[in-house]
């Protein structure tokens, strides 16, 4: 095809979506977000060795299966430990706080090689659960740590607290539950403080590195803001980003968490009340361990302009909330469904298939070859480099409609000035762009001269749909 300047040229850093691609890629990164203050040294993936600097763990409970079993028991009548303490007001709890108890265990030993076994015998407890008043200040949760000392927590009421605050999913009291069994396993906060301070400790008095906050860890007392990102009221049920490296670090992965094809969000397979979606209205707020099979965040339900990155430790944007749900480390999620707004849907290097539904969407596949769906508006199709689809295992874009939907070429830097021409066959220089329809596949195919050492193994995309005209092009 002979070029005719019938696509839109945008330069190498004009173009919106690329922008969008890239603003993406760099969502809740410190110093690369500049929609982030930073207020204290960032730790990256050292971050997680915050919580276990104390080196408290169960080292001599595993059990024949070689994970760590540990037992639970919920009181009936107050320990004998209670008074040394100053401790008053047992009660016992009610099924419905059992079970929100259960499931902050099982959150736990999703991502950790620990089992829970419920006892009916305080004598064979590892830990145990129940209500009480501490004299002191005001009303306190505790936590036997592993190495047998009792650490009390300010500021988490008796029972009155929990019909105060929900246990239910996304709850505070929920979350509460995590926290305080993060303890048990050897988790500490993330730095030098607690509630018992005389003075209440707060993230920029106390915090001693950027990623103390509740976007991070349930280890933290302090809110997801600080960090960048806004639950609107909404807490975390389950461990978080840097909870499941540091717990993963004392007693290993478990390994056969979801081990098939999983769906997180709606029609979620995953049998957890935080990682499902039921209408629109949901909040979600979880980091995601998945050991095996072929995975998809599905958030189709939602109607919210939404920002879906793959990559593992980073943050998406889902269902109107901010940074709500990240992927651990070593983790690969292959699949992603947007919902009906303007979705911004970035891959990893996995072969993805990513769909963006209704609204006028942005996809971005990334490395490996990754099937790729606009859905109903005018989408944008965005590549960043040649490497990105690769002939031997090419991107097939399978809705495309010509005259709505756009090809974003922009960021293609062949000789540092973006030159990309399309021509009726390649002569061998960087840049040229040779498009074929065969119409009786109805596929065409988009090939791009990369020059170079590539040449051999040059840059392919196929294309499901109508031909696609030169004005399809943003270059």
């Amino acid at each position: 095809m002979t070029s005719k300047n019938k696509y839109t040229y945008v330069g190498l850093s004009d173009s919106k979506s690329v922008q969008d691609v890239n603003a993406l890629l760099t969502a809740y990164v410190p110093n690369s977000d500049p929609g982030i203050r930073v207020a204290h040294t960032p730790l990256g993936d050292k971050a997680p060795d915050e919580l276990v600097r104390t080196n408290y763990h169960w080292s001599n409970k595993v059990g024949s299966s070689g994970a760590v079993e540990l037992s639970y028991h919920f009181l009936e009548s107050a320990p004998s430990v209670m008074p040394r303490f100053g401790i008053a007001g047992f009660s016992s709890f009610n099924d419905e706080q059992k079970e929100a108890a259960r499931l902050s265990l099982q959150s736990w030993s999703d991502v950790a090689n620990v089992k829970f076994n419920e006892v009916s015998s305080l004598s064979k407890a590892n830990i145990t659960f129940g209500f009480f008043d501490y004299s002191i200040t005001d009303d306190y949760a505790f936590a036997a740590l592993p190495n047998g000392r009792i650490r009390l927590i300010p500021g988490i009421a008796r029972e009155s607290y929990f019909h105060r605050h929900d246990i239910g999913v996304n709850g505070y009291g929920r979350q509460t539950f995590t926290h305080e069994i993060g303890h048990t396993l050897g988790l500490d906060h993330p730095a030098e403080y607690d509630a018992s301070d005389a003075v209440r400790p707060t993230y920029i008095s106390v915090g001693e590195y950027f990623e103390d906050s509740r976007a991070y860890t349930v280890m933290s007392y302090f809110s997801e803001k600080y960090t960048g990102q806004d639950y609107k009221g909404a807490f975390s049920s389950a461990p978080l980003l840097n909870d499941i490296s540091a717990i993963q670090d004392l007693y290993g992965a478990n390994t056969e968490t979801r081990t098939g094809d999983t769906v997180y969000g709606f029609n979620s397979n995953t049998d957890r009340d935080f990682m499902t979606a039921t209408d629109a209205n949901s909040k979600l707020v979880f980091s995601v361990w998945d050991a095996d099979g072929n995975d998809t965040f599905d958030f189709s339900g939602f109607t919210q302009d939404q920002r879906i990155n793959l990559n593992q430790g980073a943050f998406s944007d889902v269902g109107g909330l901010k940074g709500n749900v990240s992927i651990a480390r070593g983790v690969t999620i292959e699949n992603a469904i947007g919902g009906s707004g303007d979705d911004i849907l970035v891959g990893n290097s996995a072969d993805n298939v990513l769909k963006g539904g209704d609204g006028d969407d942005i996809i971005y596949g990334g490395l490996g070859g990754d099937h790729l769906w606009g859905g109903a508006g005018k989408d944008t199709f965005v590549y960043l480099n040649g490497k990105e689809s690769l002939k031997d295992n090419p991107d097939w874009i399978h809705d495309f409609v010509s005259g709505e939907d756009k090809i974003d070429l922009s960021d293609f830097n062949f000789g540092g000035k973006g030159d990309i021409k399309f021509v009726d066959s390649f002569s061998g220089r960087a840049g040229e762009v040779l498009l074929t329809y065969d119409k009786v596949t109805d596929i065409t195919d988009m090939s791009i001269s990369l020059g170079g050492n590539l040449a051999s193994n040059d840059f392919l995309v196929k294309i499901i749909g109508q031909p696609v005209a030169e004005a399809d092009f943003i270059v």
